[in-house]
């Protein structure tokens, strides 16, 4: 799964050959059922655990980021259809089923909670996530 996203993302950073890398991530999406478009820039340092069923969208991610399964993470529509993308601290980790929408800042050694939706929202670094916007509940865990 890392490997064929690595390999669709370099050779679209260089090549631009998207017929290559659409075959590569198609493949990707078709083996291990997890959707890493290879346009989105994922860190270096990053990883999943049984990561079937999720998407990882358009956003800015840091270093140490982690899935679990039917995790999202993508942008949301705000005011004259213009999108809004989340953007992810380090070492930010998201249990199964998991939702990171829109407008968001989610601070460092952040976790989100199996089943949370974060929707446009700013979650402040080491803090864990329960429940779902506007109704989050935060709790700060250092």
């Amino acid at each position: 799964m890392i490997f064929l996203y690595y390999l669709s993302h370099e050779i679209y950073v260089n090549t631009q050959n998207s017929i290559l890398c659409d075959k590569i991530y198609y493949l990707n999406k078709i083996m291990n059922g997890v959707d890493l478009f290879y346009a989105i820039e994922l860190p270096q340092k990053f990883g999943a655990e049984h990561p079937l069923g999720s998407v990882m969208g358009r956003a800015k991610y840091s270093e140490g980021f982690f899935f679990y399964q039917g995790c999202t993470v993508g942008g949301t529509v705000g005011k004259n259809a213009k999108i809004y993308y989340p953007v992810l601290g380090e070492n930010v980790q998201m249990f199964a089923n998991s939702s990171i929408l829109g407008r968001c800042k989610v601070g460092d050694n952040v976790k989100i909670g199996a089943g949370a939706l974060v929707k446009n929202e700013d979650i402040p670094s080491d803090s864990i996530v329960f429940g779902q916007s506007p109704n989050l509940i935060i709790k700060h865990i250092k």
